[in-house]
């Protein structure tokens, strides 16, 4: 009696053929729920002009003391105000800090930003500032590329190298705060070098 063993396999085959049918619908419908679940990308943001709320060309604002008199008086070619960022930007700046006796301080530079309405000025580039001398102080200059003003505290400050001059006087400093109302007063820092002019009394 002859056996074929074609016919007592084929039973077997089937059941694993529709075994790994199952296995691999089971795959790809487990696959295709994960990527249901998946958030769908959100299109690339444009990222948006930095725009000012408002522009004031020939820039013009005077600030009084408690009597009414000037004490502060800025002005700048052009400014541009930033309402998130909370400042201003100012072209070309001029600021003349008033004190009672004696003559105003004038400063002036190439850019500035005015923080948290007003209370402090930062002056960048080519940075100057004066004032006249008469005959209650000597007159004094100030040269440096960034300063920091607070001026309701009479207060300006700088950590870059700075230079001022007073009659032949000269000091020039890693950085320094100084206090620009009267009695003026300065703290330099790190090592200043200092050099007085020849004492002129006496002579012709």
């Amino acid at each position: 009696m002859t056996h074929y063993g074609l016919s007592s396999q084929g039973p077997l085959w089937s059941r694993r053929q529709l075994l790994l049918a199952l296995c691999f619908a089971v795959i790809g419908l487990t696959t295709w729920w994960k990527l249901q679940q998946r958030p769908p990308e959100s299109p690339p943001q444009e990222t948006r002009p930095r725009l000012p709320d408002y522009v004031v060309r020939d820039f013009s604002a005077v600030e009084t003391d408690a009597v009414g008199r000037p004490a502060r008086h800025l002005v700048a070619d052009e400014l541009r105000h930033y309402l998130r960022e909370d400042l201003s930007e100012l072209d070309q700046p001029r600021m003349d800090l008033y004190q009672a006796d004696v003559p105003p301080w004038h400063a002036r530079a190439q850019r500035g930003l005015v923080f948290a309405n007003g209370d402090q000025v930062r002056l960048a580039g080519d940075v100057q500032m004066d004032r006249a001398g008469d005959a209650k102080v000597r007159p004094a200059h100030l040269e440096t590329e960034r300063i920091d003003i607070w001026p309701k505290r009479s207060l300006a400050e700088t950590d870059l190298p700075v230079r001022l001059d007073s009659d032949g006087d000269t000091v020039n400093a890693t950085g320094m705060r100084f206090w620009y109302a009267e009695p003026m007063r300065t703290d330099f820092h790190g090592r200043a070098h200092i050099r007085l002019a020849p004492d002129q009394e006496g002579q012709p």
